[in-house]
């Protein structure tokens, strides 16, 4: 009777480990997910956040809302523009994006004759969200910087907007870096 009470116990112990164990490794395998932030201009607002998927990789979100006639050029443009939509997260271990970014709705190409475009552009004259999934190398803690950068025009300035993903513990941060 008393070995059958100390398998009971030590099977109940092992059970209340393996649950244990199993929560450590999904931390690992697929961080919980904590949003992002928004910067308000007045000429756009640009919302970063990211959305959990089946795997371990999160997406990147960046939806940008347009007021007063603003646009800016899409990253899809076929020909080289300083100021197009472009994002990047430097050069880390730890993390960098996987596959092509996303863009919806898709801009379309069209014909500008300004003397600074002369040609073919594809402008974003409407809302427009962007996605990038990310790919996570690591399972250790970590924090990286990325940016996102812009020319939004007619006003013609280059935005560069920072943000900052970390790994914490299992869980994913995206938030605004403070300077």
């Amino acid at each position: 009777m008393n070995k059958l009470k100390l398998i009971l116990v030590v099977l109940i112990g092992f059970s209340f480990y393996s649950i244990q164990k199993q929560k450590e490794i999904q931390k690992i395998e697929k961080p919980n997910v904590e949003n992002g932030f928004v910067i308000n201009d007045e000429d756009y607002t640009i919302r970063f956040k990211l959305e959990n998927t089946n795997s371990q990789n999160p997406i990147l979100v960046i939806a940008m809302e347009l007021k007063k006639g603003a646009h800016y050029i899409s990253p899809f443009a076929k020909r080289d523009f300083k100021g197009k939509f472009y994002m990047d997260l430097g050069s880390y271990k730890d993390i960098d994006f996987e596959e092509e970014i996303v863009e919806i709705p898709k801009s379309i190409e069209e014909i500008d004759p300004h003397p600074f475009t002369n040609g073919t552009v594809n402008w974003v004259r409407v809302n427009t969200t962007y996605k990038q999934a990310l790919n996570i190398k690591t399972k250790g803690d970590f924090e990286v910087f990325g940016r996102v950068r812009f020319t939004i025009e007619p006003r013609c300035t280059l935005e560069e907007i920072p943000f900052a993903i970390r790994i914490k513990d299992g869980v994913i941060k995206l938030y605004s870096p403070k300077c």
